[in-house]
Parts: C-alpha cells; sequence; structure tokens
C-alpha cells in the first residue's frame, strides 16, 4: 500500500516538471546529427548511396499506414538510425541480429496480418541470394508486399573476415538480376541505379503492391562503410 501511495503521489507530480526544455535539448541534438548526414541523405553520386534511397523511401510512403523492417548486416545499421516511427507497430524489430532473409518472410506475416497496410522489407544482395526464391511463395498467395534490395554486388562489411577467401575465390563478391528473379517467379520488379528515378519507381512499386502482386526495386548502390554512429 505503501508502495502504490508513493507512486501515486509521484504520477500526480508530473505535470509539475518542466518538459520543454528537455524537448528543445533532444530536437536540438537531433538536428545537429542530421545535419551530419545531409550530404549522404541527399547525395547524387552513382552507384547510389543507400541514405539517399532510404530518405526518399520515407519522403513517398504514408508512414502512418507503413510497416517496416530490414534484414541483417547493413540494411539493418543503414535504416535504423533514420526511420521514424510514427504509429504502434509499424516497426518490425528483431534485436541485434539474425540470417540473413529473415526479413522477407517477416514482411509477408505483416501483410497477412495487415493487409491495408503497405509492408515493406528492405534486404542486401546477399540476404535475398539465400531465400529470393520464396517470392513465389508471395505471388501465389497474393501478398501484395514491396521488397527493396540494395545491391553493391558484394559482402562489404564482411571483408575483414575473410581475406583468404576472398583473395582465392573472391568470396565477397555477389552477383544476378533481382529485377529479372521477381519478374520470372511472377512478381513485378524494376532496377534503378540514377537517382532521379528512385521516387518514381518506389511510387510505381507501391500501386502495384495494392494489387496484390509483389514488387521488388532493386537499387544498383556503393559499398558503404559509413554508419551513424552519433556522439
Amino acid at each position: 500500500q505503501d508502495l502504490i501511495s508513493c507512486i501515486n503521489k509521484k504520477v500526480n507530480n508530473f505535470d509539475k516538471y518542466n518538459n520543454k526544455n528537455i524537448r528543445q535539448e533532444i530536437k536540438e541534438i537531433k538536428d545537429e546529427w542530421l545535419g551530419e548526414w545531409q550530404s549522404k541523405l541527399h547525395s547524387d553520386e552513382t552507384p547510389l548511396n543507400p541514405y539517399r534511397i532510404v530518405n526518399d523511401l520515407m519522403q513517398t510512403v504514408d508512414l502512418n499506414n507503413t510497416i517496416m523492417t530490414h534484414d541483417a548486416g547493413s540494411p539493418r545499421d543503414q535504416i535504423v538510425p533514420f526511420w521514424e516511427c510514427t504509429s504502434p507497430k509499424s516497426y518490425i524489430g528483431w534485436g541485434k541480429t539474425t540470417q540473413l532473409g529473415y526479413s522477407l518472410g517477416v514482411i509477408m506475416g505483416a501483410k497477412l496480418a495487415n493487409p491495408e497496410k503497405l509492408c515493406i522489407n528492405i534486404m542486401g544482395d546477399a540476404a535475398i541470394g539465400m531465400v529470393g526464391m520464396d517470392i513465389e511463395t508471395a505471388v501465389r498467395n497474393n501478398i501484395g508486399i514491396l521488397t527493396i534490395v540494395l545491391n553493391n554486388g558484394a559482402m562489404a562489411i564482411e571483408r575483414p573476415s575473410m581475406p583468404i577467401s576472398i583473395e582465392k575465390y573472391k568470396a565477397h563478391s555477389q552477383g544476378g538480376n533481382y529485377k529479372q528473379v521477381a519478374e520470372a517467379l511472377g512478381g513485378w520488379g524494376i532496377r534503378v541505379s540514377k537517382p532521379e528515378k528512385i521516387i518514381s519507381a518506389l511510387k510505381e512499386a507501391i500501386s502495384i503492391t495494392e494489387s496484390g502482386k509483389p514488387a521488388l526495386v532493386e537499387f544498383i548502390t556503393k559499398e558503404n562503410f559509413d554508419f551513424s554512429k552519433y556522439e
């Protein structure tokens, strides 16, 4: 009873705290951090900068009607700092890491549970190389998901872990046209290599998903080793 009384007293005192200064401090820190990333978020370079894709995606979708998840590795580190969730259950996270390709099944489940929402998964070329055939599952069951593939043609961040395999067997290299894979399995696909085409491709893909057909947008990106570690 004493504990409940103490908690009630603290709760009743919450209104006395001035949160305005705290909100302003958070905003200033966020603005400073985002300022450091503007050149990447709006980059016109080719191959495409992954952060430009993330930024353009956020400007294109209705965040209140979107569910987002991502795969392990670089896509996770590129999206998590910048993606803004505006409604509950609009982001599916799963901790530090998981097996490559996990996001494809996750987003199919999200779409089945929330057919009225735009459901997006973002993955790398290594991840789709492991599970890409299951696009046919989405086609067969009319699961209109949007899969975004960041194709940099390599397992980029793994380079330090396998120098001998890379030297002898080029183990880091990835190949494939995943837009064509999606089409061959009955889905819709588009391949994008120019920054000015990002938003139009995303809009077209979103309209395709509304018919129940899965769409895949393959972006040709550069290898990226810059990750947000604001201090």
